[in-house]
């Protein structure tokens, strides 16, 4: 089997740039540079290589830029979360691994902390769990935990004691708690896709930048504990992709751990930012490669510029979108490359994906839409007789009215038809016309009649055998 092998872009002497993740320390990759330097492009071209070589991404996406390449959508329409699920920890364990991720994003002070604490403990003893046992139970939700607060704050009231640290906890996690997501019990993720097909964590639409920090934190630990359960492999299995992930990682964090652990279970991290300086030097330690586009900010660029062993003004001088420097642990030294664009990628297609989201009302009037044009092909459906009558020949047309109008008295519809036969022919009207004025003019009356007689007896005949002939 080959080993995988992404296409980056072109050197300056025109040779190509490969990145080789098993060739490298790790197979944890970087992104960095400011807003618009290519960041976001370089990581479309990278998912496009993964997914042509046959590895899945999965993509935390915060502001929609990924639906092009994505296979796979999560937006919570199909999914549920519960971070207070405790396998394969204990339910103590995973309190903790809560509290510290909305103590961070949410800037919790010590007590407001510790309130959140008391709280989720007193989710779980009220369900029969033993915080401290594996014993596997239905965890509580975050809906518990809020009515625990609220009761709380409540009882502190009445008490006539501060309920202000539980009050102000509860006013910074009432966006959380709100969204509605996290009011099933059991987690629904659906990772067998996820390892299947690009997937996308979409979350531009939560309602603060907070909630979505919060959601992808919660994600990615999921995402932690189902590799420890699918087992180690040697085989690239899934690339994790983060974008501003300098505001999710720290010491403490879920990705974190995936930096330091995922590599044993198949999975590769790609971490993307407009501030690497936030990162730590733990963090550039557990990359095997990086890439860096222009950082106008000086601390940026010195940051960026000590780890690649460049000096920060090239990397502030870095003026064309697309065009930076890497560093691979395999090789000695940096490159400039000018990453290839996803347009211009082998096997890409011209046509880009469409997702849209249909809202409520547009739902209504394509529905409305689709009951008249059903309308219309039923008019269609009943008016195709009467087009096909009027494909009629003209004399069965009349045969038709005639057989209607008589038929509950044959020998006149054989007169009438008999008539009509022996006067289509306009030779024939004028002869009978000159014959039966002469015979009132020169005859008798008598004998007039009974040529009259004689004519319409004739003609009875003349329908008669018509009739026979057209059955």
């Amino acid at each position: 089997m080959m080993a995988l092998e992404i296409i980056l872009g072109k050197g300056e002497s025109g040779n190509e740039i490969k990145w080789m993740p098993k060739n490298e320390k790790n197979p944890h990759f970087m992104v960095v540079g400011t807003s618009g330097s290519g960041k976001t492009e370089t990581l479309k071209a990278v998912v496009h290589e993964l997914s042509a070589a046959g590895v899945p991404s999965f993509i935390v996406d915060f502001h929609q830029d990924f639906d092009d390449v994505a296979d796979n959508v999560l937006d919570f329409t199909n999914m549920t979360i519960n971070p207070l699920e405790y396998a394969p920890e204990t339910p103590e364990a995973a309190m903790y691994k809560v509290s510290n991720i909305l103590k961070k994003i949410f800037a919790l002070g010590v007590q407001q902390e510790g309130a959140l604490q008391d709280a989720i403990l007193s989710a779980y003893r009220d369900k029969g769990i033993d915080i401290r046992s594996m014993e596997r139970k239905d965890a509580p939700t975050f809906e518990d935990v809020k009515n625990i607060l609220e009761n709380k704050a409540e009882y502190l009231k009445e008490e006539k004691r501060s309920s202000q640290t539980v009050e102000t906890l509860l006013v910074r996690l009432r966006p959380l708690f709100n969204t509605g997501f996290f009011t099933s019990k059991k987690s629904t993720i659906p990772f067998k896709n996820i390892f299947a097909e690009t997937t996308v964590l979409k979350l531009k639409n939560m309602p603060t930048e907070e909630v979505k920090y919060a959601i992808a934190e919660f994600f990615i630990n999921k995402l932690k504990y189902e590799l420890y359960a699918r087992g180690k492999t040697d085989k690239m299995v899934l690339y994790c992709i983060v974008d501003e992930a300098h505001r999710l990682i720290d010491d403490k964090s879920p990705l974190n751990d995936l930096l330091r652990e995922s590599r044993k279970y198949g999975t590769g991290v790609i971490l993307s930012s407009q501030r690497p300086s936030d990162f730590s030097d733990t963090v550039l330690a557990n990359v095997g490669g990086i890439i860096a586009f222009q950082c106008r900010l000086e601390k940026d660029a010195i940051f960026v510029g000590r780890q690649m062993g460049i000096n920060f003004e090239e990397i502030k001088n870095l003026t064309e979108v697309g065009t930076g420097f890497v560093n691979l642990s395999s090789k000695s030294g940096n490159e400039k490359v000018k990453i290839t664009p996803l347009w211009k990628r082998k096997g890409m297609k011209t046509v880009k994906k469409e997702r849209k989201i249909e809202k409520p009302h547009e739902t209504v009037q394509k529905e409305a839409q689709k009951k008249e044009e059903n309308k219309k092909e039923d008019d269609q459906v009943e008016e195709t007789p009467k087009q096909e009558r009027n494909k009629i020949p003209e004399e069965e047309d009349d045969a038709i009215y005639i057989r209607d109008e008589y038929k509950h008295f044959p020998p006149l519809l054989w007169l009438v038809r008999g008539l009509k036969a022996y006067f289509s022919s306009v030779k024939r009207g004028a002869l009978f016309a000159f014959a039966m004025g002469s015979a009132y003019s020169f005859f008798e009356l008598r004998l007039a009649a009974a040529l009259t007689a004689a004519f319409l007896l004739s003609a009875t005949a003349i329908g008669f055998m018509r009739s026979r002939e057209k059955k």
